[in-house]
């Protein structure tokens, strides 16, 4: 098998071949303690991680910290 170069950004997807845009997955956000008490008395509060399930297979492919797609499920 050939080397692959890492450098490139590949697409990230699920083993059933779906992408973080495609319509069978779902974001989940994971907040702190804080962050679940807020939610639980109705004030929005920021994730500190986002992660990527797969509905088919039922799969995490991808979490992200990144703080424009975190503030994107703010």
């Amino acid at each position: 098998m050939p080397y692959r170069d890492r450098t490139t950004p590949e697409p990230v997807q699920c083993p059933c071949g779906h992408g973080r845009d495609h319509y069978m997955v779902s974001a989940e956000a994971e907040y702190r303690v804080l962050g679940y008490i807020q939610l639980a008395f109705g004030i929005s509060a920021r994730p500190t991680k986002v992660k990527y399930r797969c509905r088919r297979c039922d799969t995490v492919f991808a979490t992200t910290k990144d703080p424009a797609v975190l503030d994107k499920h703010y």
